[in-house]
């Protein structure tokens, strides 16, 4: 019987072709399939929304006059309790009073401003007996004012004094009346008001007639904003209807200014404006910037 030869070439040559052939078949099996075509939406897991906490938009002052959004869009104060302290004529007692009321002021206008995304902060009170050079300059006379605003350590200058003796004496409305006044300012400082109505000042010149407009705009709507204040205090707390009206009656006392310096506005316009915000307790009766020339004469 004759065996196959060993090593037979031509065998040898047929099983590595075998061999070659079924590890290129396992090769084939083992690679991932190319799908052609476009992703599906549903193809992956839905990324997860951000757990980041989003970065509100930061509070800032806007600096326009007519078209302030303060201005054209409404907004009242709510009602407000104050809790100032017995009225009384001294320095202490006066004292006492303007900052048991900046404190009700406070209260009542911050989250207004809060609530319309512009910034709040308090404001200082100095209530020395004398009133004091600052760094908005020298002090004024006191047939000038009584008491001042200044926008640039934001600070409600009342001094006791001069207010005791050329300002209210011993009624507590007028008392309260200057100091919503002043707070107005700040309040035109923190929205933007207070710097964009001066450069315009400072453009025309103050002494101008287009200076003095400017700044009697400005001081009309203080007036305005004060009987905001008062419209949403009273009645409530220590400051009772009768005080209030009382308050908002006193800028029709004004002192008349010539006509060369009138940077306040007539008695009668400094009332109608207190009276205007005291009605409406809204900011969009307090818009001396859109009003007539006549208005704030």
């Amino acid at each position: 019987m004759t065996q196959p030869a060993k090593n037979n070439p031509v065998l040898l040559a047929g099983v590595f072709v075998l061999v070659v052939a079924f590890v290129l078949g396992i090769g084939q099996l083992s690679r991932p399939r190319l799908v052609t075509g476009h992703p599906l939406a549903g193809s992956r897991p839905a990324t997860p929304p951000s757990t980041e906490p989003t970065t509100p938009i930061r509070p800032r002052a806007v600096y326009r006059l007519a078209d302030h959004p303060f201005l054209v869009k409404p907004a009242s104060l709510a009602q407000n309790t104050c809790a100032l302290p017995p009225f009384g004529v001294s320095d202490q007692q006066l004292a006492a009073y303007y900052a048991a009321g900046v404190d009700c002021l406070d209260a009542a206008w911050g989250p207004l401003l809060t609530a319309t995304n512009l910034p709040f902060e308090k404001p200082s009170l100095d209530a020395s007996p004398e009133l004091k050079d600052g760094p908005c300059g020298a002090a004024p006379e006191s047939d000038h004012a009584v008491a001042y605003y200044c926008g640039r350590n934001r600070t409600i200058y009342m001094p006791t004094a001069r207010l005791r003796d050329n300002g209210g004496g011993d009624a507590p409305a007028t008392h309260l009346a200057t100091l919503s006044h002043e707070y107005g300012h700040h309040v035109q400082a923190l929205t933007g008001l207070l710097r964009a109505a001066d450069l315009k000042i400072t453009d025309a010149g103050e002494k101008t007639p287009a200076g003095l407009e400017m700044s009697r705009r400005i001081e009309l709507q203080a007036n305005c904003f004060a009987g905001m204040f008062l419209a949403s205090a009273a009645g409530r707390g220590s400051v009772p209807t009768s005080l209030a009206r009382q308050a908002q009656d006193d800028f029709q006392y004004a002192i008349e200014e010539e006509p060369e310096n009138n940077a306040h506005g007539s008695a009668t316009n400094q009332a109608q404006w207190a009276t205007a915000g005291f009605k409406a307790n809204s900011t969009t009766a307090c818009n001396t910037f859109s009003a007539t020339p006549q208005q704030v004469a």
